[in-house]
């Protein structure tokens, strides 16, 4: 349901973007404060979502498997062929650096996103780099996160793209110094600025809706 309901509010955006250009907004908290990340991951979190209209949660619940997978939620996460390796448990993504200068891996989206965010376990204050290909021109904006240093942290990284910016991949890559980084809770979303439709025109789009459908019904008796 929760799923419907997030394609349905996605479609909505893509049909009532606005024209406003407003700059990337990006988030980033951890649990080893410093003196660059002040906001823990879940007010970094919530920071993030707060700039959202809508957005859902995929927890990669029950799935065990590696190398490409596609999870009940529909992204599919897949190895790049750089070295490195990843796995689920059916909680998380772990990522195994192996020979590789880095772990790196895509997520294809089922239906463009306008936000992107989610959580990471032990980066050991390696480099979050991320690659977004835009679901229109196919162009790649780059944007490059420093961890903080220490281990057994968690740290939460977001983006919410410009109003008409959608995206259907997005490549990470964690140069994490130990070889091993959990992520989870990828959550995609479309962004408060993406969506045109206020209270009013909601109202006015319903009651189109209701005029087409009653003249649908008149038709048919």
């Amino acid at each position: 349901m929760k799923n419907n309901l997030f394609k349905i509010t996605s479609f909505l955006a893509a049909l009532f973007i606005t024209v406003n250009a407003n700059a990337t907004l990006l988030f980033h908290g951890s649990s080893t404060l410093s003196t660059v990340v002040t906001q823990s991951p879940a007010e970094a979190r919530a920071a993030w979502e707060a700039e959202l209209f809508s957005f859902g949660i995929d927890n990669l619940d029950g799935i065990n498997a590696s190398g490409t997978f596609t999870s009940p939620f529909g992204n599919t996460y897949s190895e790049t062929g750089n070295g490195s390796f990843i796995t689920t448990n059916g909680s998380n993504i772990r990522g195994n650096r192996s020979s590789a200068s880095l772990i790196q891996f895509d997520v294809n989206f089922q239906s463009p996103v306008n936000a992107v965010g989610f959580d990471v376990r032990d980066n050991d204050g390696g480099g979050m780099r991320l690659e977004l290909t835009d679901s229109d021109t196919g162009a790649v904006t780059i944007f490059d996160f420093d961890s903080v240093a220490g281990s057994n942290h968690t740290e939460f990284f977001g983006v919410v793209f410009e109003p008409t910016v959608f995206i259907s991949a997005l490549r990470i890559g964690g140069t994490d110094p130990g070889g091993i980084t959990y992520w989870d809770n990828f959550t995609t979303g479309v962004g408060k600025n993406a969506v045109g439709v206020d209270e009013t025109s909601s109202f006015l789009l319903f009651g189109l809706a209701l005029a087409v459908f009653g003249s649908m019904r008149s038709r048919k008796k």
